[in-house]
């Protein structure tokens, strides 16, 4: 309002621009709201589209959940994943969508990363792995040539000796330990 009664007093836009520290152009098209509309043409807009009421609360609830395992709520996967966490709240009567959970993490300051390779503590040396591997083969072949052997194998098993990559939620700016 403090433009309109500087250009009352007779003040060009570019000095209330200077003095207001504005441009230029959005001087003159306050002034020309306050023609067309009147004091009502200088109240801030509010945001187009519906509010996010589901964000607030469903935030809270996210720090919860992420600092524990989805195992611990039942779930086969050992950490969360946008789709676990709209699973997890449809189950709890709240139906959100992909956008609500993501708004929410980034309004919490949590981020999806994976952290640098990781050495489990009880896991078993190099060495260990690959003569563990061996009596495995050894033990397969002799009951080979005994009785009819049907060898199963499962995907995923870690019978390799690279370190395993980690990968979770943390906070913005937070190491994993």
């Amino acid at each position: 309002m403090l433009h309109i009664l500087l250009m009352n007093e007779g003040y060009r836009v570019r000095d209330i621009a200077q003095r207001l520290h504005r441009n230029k152009h959005t001087i003159r098209y306050w002034f020309k709201q306050y023609l067309a509309k009147g004091m009502r043409g200088l109240l801030s807009r509010l945001p187009s589209g519906r509010p996010a009421n589901k964000t607030q609360p469903i935030a809270k609830q996210i720090d919860e959940l992420l600092l524990h395992s989805s195992r611990d709520y039942g779930y086969q996967h050992s950490g969360w994943q946008i789709n676990l966490l709209i699973h997890y709240f449809q189950q709890h009567g709240e139906h959100v969508s992909y956008k609500t959970i993501n708004r929410a993490l980034k309004q919490q300051g949590w981020v999806y990363k994976r952290s640098s390779k990781t050495v489990p503590l009880q896991s078993p040396s190099a060495e260990k792995k690959s003569a563990y591997i061996k009596a495995l083969i050894e033990a397969v072949n002799a009951e080979k040539t005994q009785s009819k052997v049907e060898i199963l194998f499962e995907d995923e098993s870690h019978f390799n000796n690279e370190p395993y990559i980690e990968r979770g939620w943390f906070k913005r700016g937070e190491k994993k330990r």
